[in-house]
This record gives C-alpha cells, structure tokens and sequence, in this order.
C-alpha cells in the first residue's frame, strides 16, 4: 500500500476540521481566511487523492480513517449534506422506531432531484417527488418525514420503503395523527393511489375502517395493487383491488 503525509496546509485543514468528520470547504474558507479559497480547494483536492478525505460534491468531503476508510458517525446528516431534502421512506421508518433491523441505505426525498452515492458500507439514494416533496419535520436533529407522511411515502413508492407488507407491520406499531393521514392522501393522491392507500391501510390493525372507506371514497373502476407486477393476484372486491403482491402474513 502506498503510505502517503499531509503538507503543512493540508494538516491545518484537517486541524481545522477536527470534531467533524464532514469537512466542508466554506467552513475551512471562514476559519482560515489567510489561506484563499483556491488554495484551500487546491489542498482539499491533493488530500482527497492521497485518501485523506474522499469526495461527496463540491466543496464537501467525508474525512478518512486508516486504512482510508471513510468516517460515517451520523450516516442521515451525510445524506441531507448531499442531497437536501428530508430523511424518508425506509430510513424515516427506522427513524421513528418502526424497523426492526438498521438499514444501510439512506434515503432522502428531494423536489427535483434524484441519484445515488455510496460512502462505506452505505448507498445515500435521493428520490425525487416534486409537489409531494413536503411533510417533513425536524427531529433529534433531523429533517424527516412526519409519521403521516412517511406513510403516505411508502404507499406512494413501496420499493422504497420495503414494501407494503413491511409497511403494514409497521404501521401495526404506530400511532400516527390519522386526520394528517387522509388530509395527504386527500390533496395529494391520484385517485388509484388512493384506492391502494385505503386497501394497505384495511390490512393493518389500527386503521379505522372508516378512514380507509373515506380515503377510497369517490374512486371507482378495477386496479392493481402493483401497476408493474405480475398480472395475477386475488381480487378484493370490497375494495375493487386486484391484490398481486401478496405476503401478509
């Protein structure tokens, strides 16, 4: 393995730098401004080759650790470094107690912009929403879909959110504000979304039936339950859904 050192400048940076393991270069600029902006881009740049710092997007690097692994305390507050926008889908369940396993992929719900990153041992996967990119809270230091919100989320795109068995399990261990529920499926669902949205919510045990039969109400006509999957499942004729996802139990 090739050994590298740090300059003079360089060791001033992550000097500069300690207590965080994210650097920031506007930070840098602000401390040491004897150094000039380019010089301190330039001395960035030379240690994200020497594996110092490894590089997220402009002006922001993730700090190293022999052997030039990255350091990863707070992989959520990486994610929004990078991708603002707010913690969702999986990540926000695991943020509010409902998964039972640590997920190693991040996931930010951003307005207008979607890609994906791997740092270390996780993926950061921005998924864009546009006009439904809103709901969000601050929480323990995090902006995160509220309760509701990351409901309505991962009914919107199950994949992302491990899909709607899992998500009716969690559900099972919430107590979300059931009004902020149907007004997010009210103002900003199709009407087969809602009609999906009301038939997950009927397989949890929490759910008011009612609110499911409000949420589905004024929809009509045959769906399935997943546009893109197989085309056979059970029809639930309740709820005129043509279920071919399957695995509730």
């Amino acid at each position: 393995m090739e050994i590298y050192t740090s300059t003079p400048t360089e060791q001033l940076l992550l000097n500069a730098a300690e207590g965080s393991s994210i650097v920031n270069s506007e930070d840098l600029a602000k401390a040491l401004p004897h150094l000039g902006k380019e010089r301190i881009a330039r001395a960035l740049s030379s240690l994200n080759r020497k594996r110092f710092l490894q590089r997220l997007r402009r002006g922001l690097y993730l700090k190293c650790e022999p052997p030039y692994g990255p350091v990863i305390e707070k992989p959520e507050r990486l994610a929004l470094e990078v991708y603002p926008g707010y913690i969702g889908f999986s990540t926000a369940l695991a943020h509010w107690g409902l998964l039972d396993y640590e997920p190693f992929t991040i996931f930010v719900v951003t307005p207008d912009r979607s890609g994906e990153m791997e740092v270390g041992a996780y993926l950061l996967k921005a998924v864009s929403m546009g006009e439904r990119a809103r709901g969000m809270v601050y929480d323990r230091g995090l902006y995160v879909s509220s309760l509701a919100k990351t409901i309505f989320d991962c009914v919107y795109k199950p994949i992302h959110g491990g899909g709607y068995p899992l998500l009716v399990r969690a559900i099972n261990d919430a107590e979300p504000d059931w009004d902020e529920v149907y007004g997010l499926f009210e103002r900003l669902a199709s009407p087969s979304l809602r009609r999906r949205g009301a038939y997950v919510l009927a397989k949890t045990d929490n759910a008011p039936k009612r609110l499911c039969k409000k949420i589905a109400k004024g929809t009509s006509g045959k769906i399935w339950l997943d546009p893109s999957g197989p085309r056979r499942g059970k029809y639930d004729p309740e709820w005129k859904v043509m279920d071919n996802v399957g695995g509730w139990g």
